[in-house]
């Protein structure tokens, strides 16, 4: 490239952090020039991390654009039902923006932010990681070289393990549309739709039908004498599936939201964080005690094309193990794996065999990926950012490339399914 890239980071939480974080295995391709995030702390250790002068930190966007513009792009990751309003203003001032999903919580949004991006000619990459993975970029390698022929149909699934939902869904800010305006379909599984409508792009959504509901959660389905608080006063504290303890303390998992309750402190020991789950840390309550607003914790989506293939995706959330699936059927085979073994068949219709068909089991052994190391999703994050400084360097876009215009085809499926589900399964038009 000819010259390193200058980013600005709006939001300085977990997601923009991700992101970022690749300019300091490669200073090379890009660096950090810039923060905005309302919450002093972060902004603080954001900007201390990327070594941001206090001339480039600023509470909000309103006061970034007051400046002449000092950087190539802005990476959004603030919360979902703020994407539009904190990337218009960026647009506007003349970033390219990769953002976040999802990238709008309604199609008003979305429609929006494609106007501006289009009338100001920006580039607008979409965070649908999972394209980027060594996994997902294979399979949709045969598809489009014709190795499985024509389409017929789809089937992905996404089980969402019991402490990710637990974690996120149910004691975190995504528990509810009330609080971040995106239902669990849109919020999480919003990576799986985009999968399902790259995978099929030759052709054009038209109907979707849905169906899903709440199995687990809510104050009604709460054991008989459980607590408030797992560490406090739960005689389950040992043995329930959700409890804080076995979760946060005793297998210290989701740091990056249960300690964000100590974040500011001088003490980050596991000892102050089970001392925040007792009393103020919204982690320690009770996963029964929180109000969900009616989002789900499983749902099915059925998509029909014009091409007269259809699709099927299903989301359960308690599962033992996250685990995606994948089974695509064409005219002249299909393919079949698991995303987190890294393993998939690859089978050909053959009737000079006596099987019928020949199978071709491909480990892509992903040990690590283009930046030297798995890292979240599979390697996905860091692939992604990597092409996003690219393709604003002048680089053609690749077949992963997560275009706004491209974003906009699986956001609108899932802004029909939820109407769908909470209309009872009526089919809505695309």
């Amino acid at each position: 490239m000819s010259k390193k890239i200058k980013v600005i980071l709006v939001g300085a939480g977990n997601r923009a952090n991700v992101y970022a974080s690749v300019s300091l295995k490669h200073p090379e391709l890009f660096e950090v020039v810039g923060i905005v995030d309302p919450d002093p702390v972060r902004n603080k250790l954001m900007s201390e991390r990327y070594n941001v002068p206090e001339e480039n930190r600023f509470p909000y966007v309103s006061e970034l654009i007051k400046r002449e513009k000092f950087a190539d792009a802005v990476i959004n990751g603030t919360l979902d039902d703020i994407h539009v309003e904190t990337s218009i203003p960026v647009l506007k001032h003349g970033y390219d923006l990769l953002l976040e999903k999802p990238f709008a919580v309604n199609a008003d949004e979305a429609n929006k932010l494609l106007s501006v991006a289009n009338e100001y000619g920006r580039k607008v990459y979409i965070c649908h990681v999972l394209r980027y993975t060594p996994f997902y970029s294979a399979i949709k390698k045969h598809i489009m070289d014709g190795e499985i022929g024509r389409i017929i149909s789809a089937e992905l699934c996404e089980h969402v393990n019991y402490h990710h939902m637990a974690v996120s869904y149910v004691r975190g800010k995504w528990r509810s549309e009330k609080l971040c305006a995106a239902p669990m379909l849109l919020a999480k599984s919003c990576h799986d739709i985009d999968l399902l409508a790259w995978m099929l792009s030759e052709t054009k959504p038209t109907q979707v039908t849905s169906f899903g509901g709440d199995f687990q959660f809510g104050t009604d389905r709460k054991p008989e004498s459980a607590g408030t608080r797992c560490l406090v006063n739960c005689p389950y504290v040992e043995s329930c599936n959700f409890s804080a303890y076995n979760n946060y303390v005793k297998n210290p998992r989701w740091k990056q939201y249960v300690w964000k309750a100590i974040e500011g402190s001088d003490d980050q020991s596991i000892e102050n964080v089970a001392e925040s789950l007792k009393s103020y840390n919204q982690y320690g309550k009770c996963v029964w005690d929180f109000e969900r607003d009616g989002n789900v914790d499983h749902q099915s989506v059925m998509i029909s094309f014009e091409s007269g293939a259809t699709a099927t995706f299903q989301m359960t959330g308690g599962a033992s193990r996250s685990e995606r699936n994948i089974h695509i059927v064409g005219t002249k085979g299909e393919i079949k794996g698991t995303f987190e073994d890294s393993k998939y068949i690859l089978r050909k219709i053959a009737p000079e065999t006596s099987a019928g068909y020949v199978d071709t089991l491909i480990d892509l052994k992903v040990t690590g990926d283009m930046t030297g190391e798995k890292g979240g999703h599979g390697g996905g994050d860091a692939v992604l950012a990597i092409e996003f400084i690219e393709a604003i360097s002048g680089s053609e876009p690749s077949f992963r490339a997560t275009t706004l215009e491209d974003s906009i085809i699986s956001h609108s499926i899932v802004f029909a399914a939820e109407k769908s589900r909470k209309a009872g399964g009526a089919v809505q038009k695309l």
